[in-house]
């Protein structure tokens, strides 16, 4: 009796392992880093060089949001920093800063697509981890 007890406790922590392992995949494996910026009401719009651009503060919070999405899986960061608001121009980039486990990381930022009205584009952005 108490051997089919453990054979099934056995069994029951490595299907539930099994499954958390495969969520923190297929969750990791998702392209959780990219992030689109619907066109913002216009007390939110901002322009850099003339061209329409995402506010830094919203570049910060969806950063401090979206790269640590698991709490058992990657780096908690605080303090995230943008040096400028992110121009609406496929390829524009820069470095925001964060901090992790008591160090500043460098966080590349990168605009990877633009597309709608150009006044006020719809903006899909990425960065790394």
């Amino acid at each position: 009796m108490q051997r089919g007890f453990l054979v099934g406790a056995v069994g029951g922590v490595t299907v539930v392992a099994t499954a958390v392992g495969l969520a923190t995949w297929l969750l990791a494996a998702k392209d959780v880093q990219h992030t689109t910026v619907d066109p913002i009401p216009r007390e939110l719009y901002v322009k850099v060089d003339g061209h329409p651009a995402v506010a830094k503060t919203i570049l910060e919070a969806r950063i401090q949001g979206w790269y640590h999405p698991l709490p058992w899986v990657g780096t908690d960061i605080d303090d995230v920093s943008c040096p400028v608001h992110l121009k609406a121009v496929v390829g524009t980039t820069q470095t925001c800063t964060a901090r992790g486990d008591g160090e500043r990381i460098s966080i590349p930022v990168e605009v990877i697509k633009v597309e709608g009205d150009p006044a006020k584009p719809r903006v899909t952005w990425k960065f790394e981890r």
